[in-house]
């Protein structure tokens, strides 16, 4: 990673050397750029030794449905703030209690004060987000920022100073894309992304998918972004034919990047024998240790009631709030041993990669 930090080079009116100084002093990382020892969470930075069974790719507040169809970003009503923070703080004790240490929140429009009440009441780490979520999925102050600096200036700040005037500094950028081909706002977010990943060394996590994630791998990395340092979302959505994709996938893994797998329990996603046979596959084919598993909770309000993923048409899964943070370890956790996987296996995908994946240990 060294070697693609080159001093003379110029960031958008920065100059290299200046970007560094300035993003690594303010975040107290000055010296680590090339071996980070620590990652920052709610309460502050923990070294990575301490992370335990983490999950990757979670949401510990969600405004907004999933998919092109639903309605864009709604804020948490006010009447209810107190009782989403309840709520959120009941799903991360409850995962806690089976198990779960650390959890990466991948809401990058986050309001970080509910947050900071969150994080506080519970014994789970929080690793918070920057960046940008899908455009028409986000508040109306951040889908109308469409100049690329200006993108770079935010998640820069947030990673080395604070969140929204805190002094929360978020420990993970989060980019998503529709899909193939990236539209220009998408292309502005990545490039912005790559260049504050390459400057103070921050990892980056991406809404993606197989079919768009060899695009979003090769301008990343084309930015100056370090492969080692990103991971790539819901590649397991639609497993079957599980060859295909890989092949697609291969390379990008190949170059030191890592895959994450969250539709368990989703059948309506992916069936649960194309999922286990699509995560034996990627293993079986030497990509163990660039793998991770996690359940990607989110719920919202809709009409005063809390709906969760998959709830809604057209799946309308009966079984929708019971896939929490704590049902990786209550429910996938068990069936993958009963499907084959072995208790090293799984720990590899919950502890040892995260954890090299934060900090290449």
């Amino acid at each position: 990673m060294a070697q693609r930090l080159k001093l003379t080079d110029r960031l958008d009116g920065w100059s290299r050397r200046a970007f560094v100084t300035h993003g690594l002093a303010a975040a107290g990382l000055a010296g680590t750029l090339s071996k980070p020892s620590m990652v920052s969470t709610m309460t502050g930075p923990v070294l990575c030794g301490s992370l335990g069974t983490t999950l990757m790719h979670e949401h510990v507040l969600w405004f907004g449905g999933p998919k092109l169809t639903d309605s864009g970003y709604t804020p948490i009503p006010a009447g209810l703030r107190s009782e989403s923070v309840d709520f959120a703080v009941s799903l991360l004790n409850d995962a806690a209690r089976v198990g779960i240490e650390t959890l990466v929140d991948l809401t990058p429009h986050r309001p970080i004060e509910l947050y900071q009440q969150i994080a506080k009441r519970t014994s789970v780490k929080i690793i918070p987000s920057t960046g940008f979520y899908r455009r028409q999925k986000i508040p109306k102050r951040m889908a109308d920022i469409d100049d690329e600096k200006q993108m770079q200036n935010l998640m820069l700040k947030e990673v080395t100073e604070g969140i929204d005037g805190t002094s929360v500094r978020a420990g993970i950028i989060k980019v998503a894309s529709e899909g193939s081909p990236l539209s220009d706002w998408e292309r502005k977010v990545f490039r912005a992304a790559a260049r504050v990943q390459k400057a103070t060394g921050v990892a980056i996590a991406t809404h993606s998918g197989a079919a768009s994630a060899g695009e979003q791998f090769d301008l990343l990395v084309g930015t100056g972004a370090n492969p080692h340092r990103i991971f790539f979302s819901h590649v397991d959505v639609g497993a079957k034919g599980h060859t295909d994709r890989l092949e697609r996938l291969r390379s990008i893994v190949k170059e030191g990047s890592y895959l994450e797998v969250d539709t368990f329990g989703q059948e309506f996603y992916t069936p649960w024998a194309d999922l286990t046979s699509f995560l034996r596959y990627l293993f079986d084919a030497g990509f163990n240790n660039r793998l991770f598993i996690s359940i990607d909770c989110n719920w919202r309000w809709e009409n005063g009631k809390r709906l969760f993923e998959g709830a809604e048409p057209p799946a309308r899964d009966p079984n929708a709030s019971k896939r929490t943070y704590a049902y990786m370890m209550t429910d996938a956790v068990p069936k993958l041993l009963r499907s084959g996987f072995s208790e090293k296996e799984i720990h590899t995908f919950l502890v040892d990669n995260p954890r090299s994946f934060f900090c290449g240990v």
